[in-house]
């Protein structure tokens, strides 16, 4: 089962209601109890991917154009660095003739991370001369 909880008073009796229910089925089985924030919507997810489609067409770094999925990278990164998020770390390859990114990743995003990525992105494109095109 699974539970968006929107307030104090839902979650009473959600909890209410279950427990008789979690008592029973611990007589003959063991339950695994998960409680964590929100995970980002599709609506958030889809604004900013079209603004770093924007941000492609537009921007540059190191003098060049890059794709809009490098510059989700890009930016990612710089969202988290900003934000005091544990990016990852840049590692040999296994065969020790190049490097791999391991790191944090847009679906690992909260809601309230990925609203905050958008207000970054916002605030990005403003500092880096970006205009919109989307009803961002």
């Amino acid at each position: 089962m699974k539970f968006q909880l929107t307030s104090k008073e839902q979650a009473k009796g959600l909890m209410a209601n279950l427990w008789p229910k979690v008592i029973n089925a611990l007589e003959t089985k063991v339950l695994s109890l998960e409680i964590k924030e929100a995970n980002k919507s599709r609506e958030q997810e889809e604004k900013y991917h079209a603004m770093i489609g924007d941000i492609a067409k537009q921007a540059q770094h190191l003098g060049a154009k890059w794709d809009a999925e490098s510059w989700k990278r890009l930016l990612v990164d710089q969202f988290c660095r900003d934000n005091d998020i544990k990016t990852g770390v840049v590692i040999p390859n296994l065969s020790g003739d190049g490097i791999v990114q391991l790191g944090f990743q847009t679906r690992k995003f909260t809601k309230e991370q990925a609203s905050e990525f958008v207000e970054w992105l916002h605030a990005w494109a403003a500092e880096n001369g970006v205009v919109y095109e989307v009803n961002a």
